[in-house]
């Protein structure tokens, strides 16, 4: 997180916390705690709960109703960071995840108990600062790879970012015992037609292929760039912007995206940002082809678990759903169901 977030957030808290101060009756007595590291903020709210609802009740914009259950908690102790997941297409109930900047170039594997069943360890990647992971469909009908995106740049430096793409490995399900993967991942290089951008959110079509990323702004507005299929290894690609959403009227925290996933039926497309998140969807009478005119509708507002640092979010499977998981030590994987 660069240094413009976190002043603006600690600003937004503050003036957040006297609101609630001011309209409950109560002392402020929240903070907002740094920690995680170099660059990173973690959102710990120790407010009470009449704070807490106060500190995020959106002004304009209602969530629609949901149902969340906490399904687990990570177990694994390298997994501190968690910036992304995704569902296996492979392995029903199993998840890919990754960390944030600072670890190795690999992905985790992690089943519905919390157990990490497998360490996928990408030879000859680099990890710069990995924001998101998504499916796309594989060389085969019927199969998937994983696609990390190493697409974070907080300074808005970055000449060129990475997709790395593997298919979904061989993994013996009927053991529970972590296992560790070696995957030659191809590396997708491109840059933004406009400029270098930070961006964590990024996502791929599960039908046509077409991959998407999400710029992060702070001023509810984000920049769509399309990474069109096929994809070509083997030279950089320039992306051209395709469009750019602004997100209606809510909270700040509601309008900084931080991932993004698009259902399997290839029908909708969600963002998560620190507090609940958005999805578009497009009309019963809209073709396959269409799917970019998405992004020129206005979204439904989701309601999602409060985490500390919500930065990760896909679609279960069968798009009944919404998986969420945040940034911090022994992450709680969030189930909430969808629209």
């Amino acid at each position: 997180m660069d240094r413009h977030v976190a002043t603006w957030r600690s600003k937004t808290m503050t003036a957040a916390a006297k609101a609630c101060s001011s309209a409950s009756g109560r002392p402020a007595g929240g903070a907002w705690v740094s920690a995680a590291g170099p660059g990173k903020l973690i959102l710990l709210a120790v407010l009470g709960a009449s704070h807490v609802s106060c500190l995020f009740a959106p002004p304009t914009t209602t969530a629609t109703s949901a149902t969340t259950a906490a399904v687990c908690q990570l177990r694994d102790a390298r997994i501190t960071e968690a910036s992304g997941i995704a569902a296996s297409r492979r392995y029903v109930g199993l998840y890919y995840v990754h960390n944030d900047s600072g670890d190795k170039p690999q992905v985790y594997v992690v089943d519905r108990e919390g157990r990490t069943r497998a360490t996928i360890r990408l030879r000859g990647a680099s990890a710069i600062d990995y924001e998101d992971i998504s499916l796309a469909p594989g060389a085969k009908p019927g199969t998937f790879d994983v696609c990390a995106a190493d697409i974070g740049d907080n300074n808005a430096r970055r000449p060129n970012v990475v997709i790395y793409r593997f298919p979904e490995p061989e993994l013996d399900t009927s053991r529970t015992a972590e296992v560790t993967i070696d995957v030659e991942a191809a590396a997708f290089r491109v840059r933004y037609a406009d400029g270098p951008a930070n961006a964590e959110a990024f996502c791929v079509h599960p039908h046509t292929g077409d991959g998407y990323i999400l710029t992060k702004r702070i001023d509810g507005t984000s920049r769509v760039y399309k990474l069109t299929a096929p994809w070509d290894a083997t030279h950089e690609t320039e992306l051209a912007r395709l469009a750019t959403v602004e997100l209606p009227p809510a909270t700040g925290l509601a309008r900084v995206v931080t991932a993004a996933d698009i259902a399997p039926d290839g029908r909708q497309l969600a963002v998560r940002c620190y507090f609940d998140g958005w999805e578009w969807q497009l009309p019963a009478d809209a073709k396959e082809a269409d799917f970019d005119d998405i992004f020129k509708l206005p979204p439904t507002r989701l309601s999602l678990p409060a985490e500390p640092q919500g930065e990760g979010l896909c679609y279960s499977v069968d798009g009944k759903s919404f998986l969420t998981i945040s940034e911090g030590a022994s992450p709680t994987l969030y189930e909430t169901s969808a629209p």
